[in-house]
């Protein structure tokens, strides 16, 4: 499908609060010890007013725990729980167990608690960087430049053009999500990613022969001017949770697939290099291998432009329908 120049997104303006933003969302109050509140919690990604997007509140129990460790310490293993949806308008905070402190490891947990209640829970593994010992990594997959792929925020318009003239003829299951839950969600002034598919037919479901892999280039809506790697990682892993479970369910949508629940129920991180930049392009690659007995699992591998392995995601999502299932 032809994109027409008008349709591709423009470098990125410098928004001076953009960054102010990005901090804010990390600050954390430690209100006793080990025990951190959150100032901001945000619907932003979500199709509710209330629910909080899980992506943030992966971040900043990551942003919680690291606060506990020797900065020589560095994230490379989390593995975690989606277990209540968090409600943006009651307070949240985030407790912090310190398991173990070694030499090389150090190991945390946290809970996010809610009216008393676990909302998600997350453990986490630091190790302190030491001489290499093997290396080896695979290839980067080949897809067209950002450049040459269209944003979700213009992809919106562009579609709806082309289905009220006529020349798309999507699904009614794909044509109420382009009119829906992307409108909202993918024009939001609050949302802090630039996200452009690199295949913009696969992931609009407008060709019944997509397989649930993707490819998405991605990076911040705004500069940031800091060096801080802590920030850039929160920033990054915020976003890892936001297109995988539509990498299971979008290539359903051409056969009409109508979904009741969509769920994040675990996020997972393993994150190969501590040197990342969320304002710089990077690609995301997603695939989902299997799904059935309602449950779809899903992986992701992160890389730098110049084809560095900087990180991998695995989640599993609970999709349920209230229609005939969908097999593809």
């Amino acid at each position: 499908m032809a994109i027409p120049m008008e349709f591709i997104d423009v470098p990125l303006d410098k928004m001076s609060q953009f960054e102010q933003l990005s901090n804010e969302l990390f600050e954390l109050e430690e209100t006793q010890f080990d025990v951190f509140k959150p100032s901001v919690l945000s619907n932003s990604r979500q199709n509710s007013k209330k629910a909080a997007y899980g992506g943030l509140i992966f971040a900043q129990a990551l942003a919680a725990t690291e606060r506990t460790v020797d900065d020589s310490m560095r994230p490379h293993s989390t593995h975690s729980y989606f277990i209540l949806n968090v409600d943006t308008t009651q307070p949240l905070e985030y407790r912090v167990r310190r398991i173990r402190d070694g030499r090389s490891f150090c190991t945390r947990e946290v809970d996010a608690v809610q009216n008393g209640k676990a909302v998600f829970s997350m453990q986490i593994s630091f190790h302190k960087p030491e001489p290499q010992s093997i290396i080896h990594q695979s290839e980067m997959p080949k897809v067209p430049p950002p450049e040459n792929c269209i944003g979700f925020r213009k992809a919106i318009p562009f579609l709806k053009q082309k289905i009220e003239s006529g020349e798309l003829s999507p699904t009614d299951s794909v044509r109420k999500r382009i009119q829906g839950y992307d409108s909202i969600v993918h024009t939001s002034d609050t949302d802090l990613f630039e996200m452009r598919p690199t295949d913009i037919e696969a992931y609009y479901a407008l060709r019944k022969n997509a397989q649930p892999k993707m490819c998405f280039w991605m990076r911040t809506r705004g500069d940031l001017s800091s060096q801080d790697s802590k920030l850039h990682r929160h920033l990054i892993a915020y976003n890892t949770d936001s297109v995988l479970v539509g990498t299971a369910v979008r290539p359903h949508y051409a056969h009409n697939f109508h979904p009741s629940m969509l769920f994040s129920l675990d996020h997972n991180i393993w994150f190969h290099s501590p040197d990342m930049r969320a304002d710089e392009w990077l690609l995301y690659e997603t695939e989902s291998s299997i799904a059935r007995d309602a449950r779809a699992f899903i992986t992701g591998r992160l890389w730098t432009r110049d084809g560095t392995l900087l990180l991998s995601t695995a989640q599993e999502a609970i999709i349920r329908t209230r229609q005939e299932p969908s097999k593809i």
